[in-house]
């Protein structure tokens, strides 16, 4: 705890953690604050989902291209242009949506417009702490996320139930606009320059290390909706709504134990060493969730499985370090989580169609289907073109990164 203590004293770190909070609050809200929005306007289930997949699959879609304008422009102008646009979409959802057409519409301009507010804040973790604890800030910032993810789920949970299914929507609009300006004027944003792209340096897709992970990244989104639209689907169809917050809340509780263990912990593993093995421990625990009851037990599982997505999503950073293309800071993560992110989307539409004509245990069946690709595709790389990443430390990361 001392290493922590120590780290959130470095001039810069908490103001970048405050600057964070209410844009993450608004990304970990968004999800279910639709679906209870459009479930309540449409009373579908179905059509819920999809408004939901639309969200997440156009925010998805547009993270490369914005991580492209922060690689050429800087941080500043595009967070201007995209947090606005964000909350006015949101409070349209909230209070001018009449029907099915107009929220899936809504849903899907809340995703197109979506800022880029997870991938400005990795950069700047090199600037502030440094070589030797730049692992840490990536442990912390994840473990932070993670905390707002737990939190989000059930605010988004209680505003919906107990105010309106709107004032979910209308707050995670707020709250983007909140935390997207205190981004855009925090002075490590504002001073951050893009790197410069070597002459002949081959583009982000056409390095095989890239498109490798972005294979996975696409397995493991459908994964992620299957599961993250299972769990609502599951406790509406069994008349237990309040319940789907509490235990996507687990996702956040369990991610936060395991990712403050990596950054403290897991000095000495090297990054695809301790990705794949993250990733196949993800799936063993998996293995219990479509066969128990939304509640206690559900909330344990998930608990124990993204105990291990939380380091996971460490080695994952060091990874694209490692093997990105110079001058791709912003746009090698945007774009690999636009693949993740359509794969999520996809399973988030095609999951809330199983759970409603089938079950919402087979939609989580199919999650934990496609969670065990990543383990194999992580152990094939390393054999190959993520040889590189098999050897190399924290430190050899970021050096990757800004030599």
């Amino acid at each position: 705890m001392d290493e922590y203590r120590d780290f959130l004293r470095i001039p810069g770190v908490k103001p970048l953690l405050f600057a964070s909070t209410f844009g993450r609050l608004a990304y970990s809200m968004v999800s279910l604050a639709v679906f209870f929005q459009v479930q309540s306007i449409t009373n579908s289930v179905g059509t819920a989902g999809l408004a939901v997949g639309l969200t997440s699959g156009f925010g998805a879609l547009t993270a490369g291209p914005r991580g492209h304008l922060v690689d050429r422009f800087g941080q500043t102008r595009p967070l201007f242009a995209f947090v606005p646009a964000y909350a006015i979409s949101c409070l349209l959802l909230a209070f001018f949506a009449g029907g099915p057409v107009t929220a899936l519409l809504l849903s899907a301009l809340i995703g197109l417009t979506a800022p880029p507010i997870n991938i400005s804040i990795r950069p700047l973790w090199q600037d502030i702490v440094g070589a030797d604890r730049v692992r840490m800030a990536y442990s912390v910032d994840t473990s932070y996320h993670n905390l707002i993810m737990l939190l989000g789920p059930v605010f988004a949970t209680l505003l919906a139930l107990n105010v309106s299914p709107s004032a979910g929507v209308a707050v995670a609009g707020v709250s983007m606009l909140i935390g997207g300006l205190l981004l855009a004027f925090n002075v490590h944003s504002r001073a951050w320059i893009p790197e410069e792209r070597e002459h002949g340096e081959r583009g982000l897709m056409r390095s095989p290390a890239i498109r490798l992970l972005a294979l996975e990244g696409a397995l493991m989104g459908l994964s992620a909706g299957f599961i993250t639209i299972g769990i609502p689907s599951l406790a509406t169809l069994s008349g237990e709504q309040d319940l789907a917050g509490p235990v996507m809340s687990a996702m956040g509780v369990g991610a936060i134990i395991g990712t403050l263990w990596a950054g403290a912990k897991a000095k000495d593993i090297a990054p695809a060493n301790g990705l794949r093995a993250a990733t196949l421990l993800f799936f063993i625990a998996l293995l219990p969730l479509p066969f128990v009851p939304i509640g206690p037990w559900m909330m344990l599982v998930v608990l124990v499985a993204w105990a291990f997505i939380g380091p996971a999503n460490v080695f994952y950073l060091e990874v694209i370090d490692v093997v990105r293309p110079r001058g791709t800071a912003v746009a090698a993560l945007g774009s690999l989580w636009m693949i993740e992110g359509l794969g999520m989307a996809i399973g988030n539409a095609i999951g809330a169609s199983v759970a409603e004509n089938v079950s919402p245990h087979a939609t989580l069946a199919l999650g934990v289907l496609f969670a065990v690709f990543s383990p194999i595709i992580f152990t094939i790389g390393m054999r190959g073109v993520l040889k590189e990443a098999t050897k190399a430390t924290a430190a050899d990361a970021l050096d990757a990164a800004v030599s």
